[in-house]
């Protein structure tokens, strides 16, 4: 069972980086604005090398909420859910986490979700049932981060919804607000 955990991480990580592990992405090469489309950053800081995340063209959102945090430099995050997709026996997703407040510091995934760790749920209302994330297959919010303002990149792995399910709530945090009627990938 331990050897299938790992296995399944390995490839989930590999799944999630798609060909930026390969070769061919440009580190640290500047980007203009999101606004445009293009997010600025390190990805190998602010997590998107980890995630897949293409920082020319990243994903467009699926879903989002705004987290009112309040802390330090911080005062509120936009959580977006950019990828929900299967993957073999799991649910894999991706996140991009944006503060705004005081101040260009860096803010680690942790620091944007008010000092909280990325433990995201998904919640079938229908069948209430809670489809929790898996840990050995998260990225670590506390190791990526990005100054105020830029985006940090998170990933996870959560188990397939029951069969017929076609959306459920998700909540980032126990904290966060929830985001209603996530469609389920089929």
């Amino acid at each position: 069972m331990r050897t299938r955990a790992i296995a399944l991480g390995a490839a989930a990580v590999l799944a999630l980086s798609g060909c930026s592990m390969l070769g061919g992405d440009d580190e640290g090469a500047d980007a203009t604005s999101q606004t445009s489309g293009v997010v600025t950053g390190n990805p190998d800081e602010n997590g998107a090398k980890v995630a897949g995340i293409d920082l020319k063209n990243p994903p467009a959102a699926i879903a989002e909420a705004t987290l009112n945090v309040d802390r330090d430099a911080i005062e509120e995050t936009k959580i977006e859910l950019l990828e929900l997709r299967r993957d073999d026996n799991v649910m894999l997703a991706t996140f991009r986490l944006t503060g705004s407040g005081r101040g260009t510091e860096k803010a680690s995934g942790y620091d944007l979700l008010g000092n909280s760790p990325f433990a995201p749920v998904f919640i079938d209302m229908k069948n209430l049932e809670k489809y929790r994330h898996v840990d050995d297959l998260a990225s670590d919010e506390v190791g990526a981060s990005a100054p105020l303002g830029q985006p940090v990149y998170l990933f996870t792995a959560f188990p397939l919804p029951r069969d017929g399910v076609t959306a459920m709530d998700l909540r980032v945090t126990s904290e966060s607000p929830a985001i209603e009627d996530v469609p389920m990938p089929q």
